[in-house]
């Protein structure tokens, strides 16, 4: 898989476009909704389904429930947008490739619905 940054951050073996970090911005501040944040939470662990919205706390709680330690990630779920696979590797050698894909699949998620919703809403 090769990475770039302008447009998108690569093709997966599948050959199916990967959306680039900047895609990361299409939520604004101040759309958090319910008592947990972004549209609803995640029910198996109680997270914000929108992992762009995460606070600081919210990503260390996010990392040591997947058996990380989370002072390794001191930083927001914006922040985490911008990370590679490398990064969270060099994080947490042995957990960061599985971390990179459990965010990666909460991102797409996200970016999935808030698009869904969109279309909805502009019918």
């Amino acid at each position: 898989m090769q990475c770039k940054r302008k447009g998108f951050a690569g093709v997966n073996k599948y050959n199916h476009s990967m959306p680039a970090p900047a895609a990361c911005e299409r939520v604004r501040d101040g759309e958090r909704l319910g008592a947990c944040g972004a549209w609803a939470c995640a029910a198996d662990d109680d997270l914000p389904l929108d992992p762009r919205l995460w606070s600081r706390h919210e990503v260390g709680e996010w990392a040591a429930r997947r058996g990380a330690r989370p002072e390794r990630f001191p930083m927001n779920g914006k922040a985490l947008c911008l990370m590679s696979g490398a990064m969270f590797a060099a994080r947490e050698p042995s957990l960061g490739p599985r971390l990179h894909q459990d965010f990666r699949r909460r991102l797409a998620k996200a970016l999935a619905l808030q698009e869904l919703l969109e279309r909805l809403l502009t019918q």
